[in-house]
């Protein structure tokens, strides 16, 4: 979930900075523009139930990166943030959707990733991070704590990793998305990438499963099953087609997704990132922010270390960490590229800034 207010009414301020048409002289009225634009009602894109996870994936920075220990979110912790969780009403959601289509072209029908990160991610707040949901022990309490408050879930999972009656039980307590993540279409492929428990077989009639009992039980949870763009050699991109096609047929939301950022792992250094921020730039920093299992307020979920926590939920409401100097310095740096050396977002994330985009003198409006 994240501000979708934000993305429709900054799009002549967007569009402005794309074409050029003011600079890095104009950083502090645009601070000033941003910030006004800003709902200063914090928007939680995703909580991090648990940092436990069984896969040693290549693509992962937690396999060979990350530091902090493993642990399951408090269960007070989890509550005191989900009771600050607005969810957005049929009308709000219908509003944005409409500009979706106008100005991105994107239908609820466009099976790409900015097809589910603006018509599926928007609706829901997230249950995953650096682990995976299915060893949280305590999921099914999160995502019922969550549909008691009419707060929509959604998570990402490794198809291995399922237990056809923990992911019944899930869809029954109102779990609204569940994404299976398919890396490759033969088990020595999906072990290679993910390691050795994970296997095409097992993984894809695992989904078949999910999917019968989906029907037999009348449940609503919508089933997505997405393959991380590896590379684009020819072998690649005919894996890519053939995965499309594989899952085509069956009742689920398919689509190639591009890896998260370039600076941990590519083989390939022509594979494209597809978010439609690469043509824009980041927004992360006015739309929403993720909370880590221990607590950890951080601005997007590539932050697996928490190195840009602006505090913990223990301590103080979402809504003050949101609008802390802390967090405002931050926005600043993202307009007037003045981030402090070593600074993750600036050096180690693949995303322009806005301070980018001001740089230059034309940018193709998207």
């Amino acid at each position: 979930m994240y501000g979708i207010e934000f993305f429709m009414n900054g799009v002549e301020l967007k569009e402005r900075i794309l074409a050029g048409d003011i600079g890095p002289q104009d950083s502090g009225q645009i601070i000033d523009d941003l910030e006004a634009l800003r709902d200063k009602r914090p928007h939680v894109f995703n909580v991090e139930t648990t940092n436990y996870c069984n896969m040693t994936c290549v693509m992962c920075p937690r396999t060979t990166l990350m530091t902090r220990k493993n642990e399951w979110i408090d269960d007070k912790v989890f509550e005191k943030v989900i009771d600050q969780v607005r969810p957005y009403t049929d009308q709000e959601l219908k509003v944005f959707w409409d500009f979706i289509e106008e100005r991105y072209g994107v239908t609820k029908e466009t099976q790409t990733e900015n097809g589910f990160y603006f018509h599926i991610v928007a609706r829901h707040v997230t249950l995953h991070g650096y682990g995976e949901p299915l060893l949280d022990k305590y999921i099914l309490d999160r995502v019922r704590a969550c549909t008691e408050r009419n707060i929509p879930t959604y998570f990402s999972c490794v198809p291995a990793n399922i237990n056809i009656e923990r992911i019944e039980q899930l869809m029954k307590l109102g779990l609204g998305v569940m994404k299976f993540s398919v890396d490759a279409l033969d088990d020595e492929g999906q072990k290679k990438i993910r390691g050795k428990r994970n296997d095409f077989k097992k993984s894809f009639e695992n989904i078949q499963k999910v999917i019968d009992l989906k029907h037999e039980k009348g449940f609503q949870t919508k089933i997505v099953v997405t393959m991380i763009a590896m590379g684009v050699s020819s072998d690649d991109l005919e894996t890519q087609r053939n995965f499309m096609e594989l899952f085509d047929p069956l009742d689920v939301f398919n689509y190639v997704k591009s890896q998260d950022n370039r600076w941990y792992y590519e083989d390939d250094e022509k594979i494209e990132n597809k978010s439609h921020y690469v043509s824009e730039y980041c927004e992360y920093p006015w739309t929403s922010l993720t909370v880590m299992a221990n607590g950890e307020v951080v601005p997007c979920t590539q932050d697996f270390d928490t190195e840009m926590t602006f505090g913990n939920v223990r301590d103080h409401t979402l809504e003050e960490i949101w609008n802390s100097e802390a967090y405002n310095e931050f926005r600043r740096w993202h307009v007037t590229g003045d981030f402090p050396k070593g600074n993750k977002c600036n050096e180690r994330c693949d995303l322009p800034k806005v301070y980018h985009r001001l740089q230059k003198k034309r940018v193709k409006v998207a």
